[in-house]
């Protein structure tokens, strides 16, 4: 189940980034929690993060239960999976604890590329923006793409 909805969502094998493993798929995240909640509940300083992606339903009331993190390390990655495998979040309640996983896609460009994939002819980013934050400031998913060219 796991595993189809992230091939399923992400598509593609998982590339390799000179970081290592840096992208956790954080799954049975309660439903009514926003990005806002999870950045504020899942900050802390050993797991230092520049890419956190929730997707929606498509009404857009409640998020799907799963989330895509990128850490700015491997060791970042470890920390945090450790600190909230078989956790459970502290507002809203779920029925299953935290499970997490490495995801397929790895890296901050590989998951910023991934997420605003747009079909032919559309120019509009997607209503579900990713949270993404370079060198301390946030910024947009075209902003940080340009940023990580040079």
């Amino acid at each position: 189940h796991g595993d189809y909805l992230s091939k399923r969502i992400l598509g593609g094998p998982v590339e390799q980034a000179n970081a290592g493993m840096t992208t956790l798929m954080v799954r049975n995240i309660p439903v009514m929690y926003t990005k806002q909640l999870l950045i504020k509940e899942w900050e802390c300083n050993d797991c230092v993060f520049d890419f956190l992606h929730l997707p929606r339903s498509s009404v857009g009331q409640t998020n799907l239960s799963f989330a895509f993190i990128n850490f700015v390390s491997e060791a970042h990655a470890v920390a945090f999976k450790e600190r909230w495998q078989k956790k459970r979040m502290a507002r809203f309640t779920a029925r299953k604890a935290l499970n997490i996983s490495y995801a397929d896609v790895q890296g901050l460009r590989a998951n910023i590329l991934q997420v605003t994939k747009r079909p032919r002819g559309c120019e509009v980013m997607p209503q579900n923006p990713p949270y993404i934050i370079i060198n301390g400031k946030q910024m947009d998913a075209d902003e940080a793409l340009a940023i990580l060219r040079r």
